[in-house]
Formats: C-alpha cells, structure tokens, sequence
C-alpha cells in the first residue's frame, strides 16, 4: 500500500520530476510523496505573487488526500516576499489544514542551524534580482553570508545541466569562501541533490540543498529516522540520531 506509514505533501512552484526521483532515493519504506504543482512560468516577481495566492488552496487539497505533513518547495517566490513571510505562510499553512508544514526557506533555515552552520555560502541558478532576495532572507533568518554565487540558467533548461557543470561552479564557489560552515545550494530543478555527498567528501563542508532540506525537516518533524544512507551529511544525521536511541 502507498505510504502505509506515512504520506509527506509536496506543494512544487515547477516540474515534480526531480523532488520525485530524489524522494524515492533516500525515503524510508513505507513513506510517500504526494505532490501538486502550482507552477511559475518564469524567475518573474509577479509570477510570484499569483502563486503564492494559491498555496493554501493547494495544501487543503493536499490535507484533504490525507497526508502528514506539507511541505511548500521552491525558495524564490517565498524569499520575494521577505524575511516574515517565511514563517507566516508556514502559520497560515498549519491553520488551514490542521497539519504540521513548512517551506523551503524555513526548513533549510533550521537544517543549516542543526549542522550548527553559522557562515554560510549561498549558490543558486537564479536571476540576479530572486538571488539577492534569496541571499538578503537568508542574512534576515540570523547567518552570515560570506559568500555568495549565481549560475547564468535558463528557466526551462536548468534539468538540462549536467553533473559536471553543477559540480565545478559548486566546489569552485566552496573554495573561493574558506570561512564557509556549510553550503545552501537551492533549487531542486538542477542536480545538486544526488551530487550532494560527493561535493562533501571533496570539499569536507555539508551542503544543504531544496530536496535534503525540505524532506529532513519533514521526516524530522514525522520522527522518520531510517532513510536510506549516501545522500549527504545532513539526511545522514537522522540515521544517527537513530542509531543513539537505540543505545
């Protein structure tokens, strides 16, 4: 049966292909994703605007498919609003379905804090305009940017880039911010997610990326502690907070 022990619901401003596959990599038995799209159709403000109208029509729809927890995906439309939107779509979130939520910046915002990530550096395919506001929320949610670096992307085309693009800009970046604690690497449409462990082990500083935050605060919040290992540090450490209460 489809998420027997848990059904996690995913509210995506684009495509659901690459949060679906990387769901599946690391989800404990049992745990689904139940997704809906409420898309933008570019890196536009007021793209953000009209979508953001329709969050939490798209939750109850998603509470009304009985899931567990619902997560909003997508920094960019959420960071365009500022600092106290974080936290108050994720209250509006809640108080419409009656479940726990939150959104990508809230969930990597308290990922980064777990890692004890205080000097961060901020890598996104963004434009400059949602990457300013993307750097500028994370700076107002109480870390240090010390650096930052954007990818010239295409909107349409950024499932498009390959591995090895992804990975150079990322390490390169990481290297260039020596004081870094930890990397925010936003947006699941690019494939940073499965690159995640091997940027660690190379560059010996956790990545937080869309996909890792959003499902560790999740399985987190749903107490899920057996995901599956290699996908970076952060996903990691459920296993071993799992491995201590068995002591």
């Amino acid at each position: 049966m489809f998420g027997w022990r848990k059904r996690i619901g995913h509210i995506s401003p684009g495509s659901l292909a690459n949060s679906v596959y990387d769901f599946y990599l690391v989800a404990p038995e049992g745990v689904g994703l139940v997704g809906v799209t409420n898309p933008i159709d570019d890196w536009k403000q007021d793209e953000y605007a009209r979508v953001l109208t329709n969050v939490v029509n798209a939750a109850k729809y998603l509470a009304e498919r009985h899931v567990h927890f619902i997560n909003h995906a997508g920094a960019p439309p959420v960071a365009s609003q500022g600092p106290d939107f974080v936290r108050r779509v994720k209250r509006e979130i809640e108080e419409a379905t009656g479940l726990p939520a939150s959104t990508a910046i809230y969930s990597a915002s308290e990922a980064l804090r777990h890692l004890n990530a205080k000097d961060i550096v901020v890598l996104t395919p963004f434009p400059p305009k949602s990457h300013e506001q993307v750097v500028s929320v994370i700076g107002a949610l109480g870390f240090n940017v010390v650096s930052e670096a954007r990818m010239n992307a295409n909107f349409n085309d950024l499932y498009l880039i390959g591995e090895r693009e992804v990975y150079e800009f990322v390490t390169k970046a990481i290297a260039r911010a020596p004081r870094a604690e930890a990397a925010y690497v936003p947006c699941p449409q690019w494939h940073v997610f499965e690159l995640a462990r091997y940027i660690e082990s190379d560059m010996g500083l956790p990545l937080v990326t869309s996909d890792s935050g959003d499902f560790w605060y999740a399985f987190k919040t749903l107490g899920l502690k057996d995901v599956k290992p290699g996908y970076g540090m952060l996903l990691d450490s459920l296993r071993t907070a799992d491995k201590r209460s068995l002591r």
